[in-house]
């Protein structure tokens, strides 16, 4: 009788588990699913057009139209809230990861994957990791078109690329965020709703604008520990030249937080579809 007709309940239960585990190491096996959700671009270019259309018509739509009214004149205005524009309207663009997951478990993507030697951090990370990359080129375009309209650094390139980088950096730590609104969404209509119901406001009442000596009081300490108030202040800070504190330590907390709570709760969430 063969070994496999011999085999017990208990050896099968005692043989390892090998749905999760390869050779590769799970850093490896995030690139190579960060590479294949690239690859669509191939196929579909029109995607990276998707993610710096919207920050750019933000950054140029409330520069040109609002500027004036809220500084003076727009010039003053881009100086100002130029960057921080951008960033708002990239973080904006998180929603992509929730409905690229979204999509990929309702095409049956993962159910594939699965049932490789393949972590499931590696699945998930993979998608965001994809997404950092478009992120960093639509804040390239993006950048590019505000300096075209006259917004210049003092903090020279060392402020500029320390600005986009904690910028990024941001990014990357909500993204998971909405990863675990991906997994969990019922529809892409609940996926969008989060966004407005949750980023808009997060964005609105923060310094991404204005000063936060000119909010109302009972906004003020709201707007003093908001995680958008910290990139914001974080990114000027580089950007003028200036030397880094508090309002740098402040966003390192807030992306380490972010990374420790929404981490664990996407794998969860992601084992809790594969049962279902």
């Amino acid at each position: 009788m063969s070994a496999m007709a011999t085999e017990t309940p208990r050896t099968a239960a005692a043989r390892p588990e090998t749905t999760w585990t390869s050779k590769r190491g799970t850093l490896a096996q995030s690139a190579t699913m960060a590479a294949r959700s690239l690859a669509s671009i191939r196929h579909a270019p029109a995607q990276l057009v998707d993610f710096f259309m919207i920050p750019l018509m933000i950054l140029l739509s409330i520069t040109f139209f609002m500027g004036g009214q809220m500084m003076g004149s727009w010039q003053d205005f881009l100086q100002y809230a130029g960057p921080t524009i951008i960033a708002m309207g990239l973080f904006f663009a998180v929603t992509a990861t929730g409905l690229g997951l979204y999509g990929d478990i309702k095409e049956g993507v993962f159910d594939r994957l699965t049932a490789m030697p393949v972590s499931r951090f590696a699945l998930l990370a993979g998608r965001v990791a994809a997404d950092m990359v478009k992120y960093a080129w639509a804040l390239l375009v993006v950048g590019g078109v505000a300096f075209a309209i006259g917004y210049r650094a003092e903090g020279g390139v060392l402020g500029t690329a320390a600005a986009a980088g904690v910028l990024l950096l941001f990014l990357f730590a909500a993204s998971w965020s909405m990863a675990l609104v991906g997994l969990t969404a019922k529809s892409e209509e609940q996926i969008q709703t989060w966004m407005i119901s949750l980023l808009m406001p997060l964005a609105y009442t923060s310094t991404i604008f204005v000063e936060i000596d000119t909010l109302p009081g009972a906004v003020q300490w709201w707007a003093e520990i908001n995680p958008l108030t910290a990139l914001a202040d974080s990114m000027r800070v580089f950007l003028d030249g200036g030397d880094p504190g508090d309002e740098v330590l402040a966003l390192l907390g807030w992306c380490a937080a972010l990374v420790a709570v929404f981490v664990p709760l996407s794998l969860r969430a992601y084992r809790r579809r594969l049962s279902d």
